[in-house]
């Protein structure tokens, strides 16, 4: 297992090595790196829908790229407005970044079908994890071999639980129905690595779905959580915004 840790946002990509390479995803610095290593990408899967989780570099290779159907059918519908990847660089990139973030290859990724349990490689099982919680047909991967949790945009010590709030139903019951997989899945993980923030060690899984549950509970009853991630010692000041936005339109949802 390698992970690299971007710059950004501390975005977190992950390598699993397998029997013909390696299983994984980020941009041209992770590239050279495998290079050296000897290491060539054979697949490589997106946990979600959303712009900085769909990113490819050419020298990554033409090694199939995965989703669920459901991920791979909305990144499909989102990139198919000609303005897309206009507006993920004006609006969605930093501007320092910008230019270092190449988007020919954004979210060209093909749907296993629905219900597949494992990811197709040739290499340790890597079991997907769907559920429907921050965006459309995201997953977690569990390598139960390695004790390794890969959990997307969920379990940060940075960002707070961000709802997808967009033509769903029941936003709460979909991060709480999340929450009580990922502790299914927990057991006997010792590694967690969340799309951003900090790798956790053994027992961090669990008790970032107890602080993440807190959170979504909060949201629930519209009570101002305890929570580290938001106010005056958290790593990013801009999570209180999310905060404020996610409060103001579950109020708005229930009137």
């Amino acid at each position: 297992m390698l992970i690299h840790e971007s710059e950004f946002c501390q975005s977190n990509a992950v390598v699993v090595q397998g029997g013909a390479g390696v299983l994984g995803d980020e941009m041209a610095a992770l590239a050279d790196d495998l290079r050296e290593l000897g290491q060539p990408v054979v697949a490589g899967f997106s946990t979600h829908p959303h712009w900085d989780h769909l990113l490819w570099h050419a020298r990554l290779g033409a090694a199939p790229r995965y989703g669920t159907a459901r991920c791979a059918a909305t990144a499909r519908d989102q990139l198919s407005d000609p303005r897309a990847k206009a507006r993920i660089a004006e609006q969605l990139i930093p501007p320092d970044i910008a230019g270092q973030v190449p988007l020919d290859l954004l979210g060209l990724i093909t749907g296993l079908p629905a219900e597949t349990a494992q990811i197709p490689w040739d290499g340790p099982q890597v079991r997907i994890i769907e559920h429907q919680a921050h965006a459309p047909g995201h997953a977690a991967l569990l390598i139960e071999e390695r004790g390794v949790l890969v959990a997307g945009d969920m379990l940060s010590d940075v960002l707070i639980p961000m709802l997808d709030l967009n033509d769903t139903a029941d936003p709460i019951e979909d991060y709480l129905a999340a929450l009580r997989l990922l502790e299914d899945a927990a057991g006997n993980v010792d590694v967690l690595v969340p799309g951003h923030g900090s790798i956790g060690g053994a027992g961090q899984a669990h008790a970032r779905i107890d602080q993440d549950r807190a959170y979504v509970h909060a949201l629930r009853d519209a009570q101002v959580p305890s929570d580290p991630r938001i106010g005056p010692s958290a790593t990013y000041d801009w999570v209180s915004g999310v905060h404020a936005r996610q409060l103001q339109r579950l109020a708005r949802r229930g009137a």
